[in-house]
């Protein structure tokens, strides 16, 4: 079963040039892994890995770009298969861009029940660590 879940939609006071500019950088998310919980971090513009406490490795490969617009990545993990991850940006006006996080991934009924709220509450998390950003 496909499971798609999507993050509230963020409010960020800049150009969608420069956070595309970041964000579609994988080096640039090192910041962010700032917790005891995160080791092992490796990265390169397209990708990142890191060993999560208690998840285990996770690789995030950038698989698809549109400028300004669109940043969407795979993820690779031991426990689960066919995980995506959309950034999408849109300019509402000069220095106000629109950003949302979608994830979609194929689990059971069972596993969506348990899953789908923390990964919600996570999205939404990683969307208010961006908007403090800018």
């Amino acid at each position: 079963m496909e499971i798609k879940i999507e993050s509230k939609i963020g409010r960020l006071r800049s150009e969608e040039t420069d956070i595309y500019s970041f964000l579609s950088d994988c080096n640039n998310f090192k910041q962010f892994a700032t917790t005891d919980k995160v080791q092992n971090w490796h990265s390169d513009n397209d990708s990142c890995s890191f060993l999560v406490d208690g998840i285990g490795e996770l690789t995030f490969r950038i698989v698809e770009k549109e400028p300004n617009a669109l940043i969407k990545f795979a993820i690779e993990s031991a426990h689960a298969e066919n995980i995506f991850l959309w950034i999408q940006l849109k300019s509402a006006q000069p220095s106000d861009t629109r950003i949302k996080l979608t994830t979609k991934l194929e689990a059971n009924p069972l596993t969506k029940m348990f899953i789908s709220k923390p990964l919600k509450e996570g999205l939404d998390k990683i969307i208010d660590v961006i908007e403090q950003r800018y």
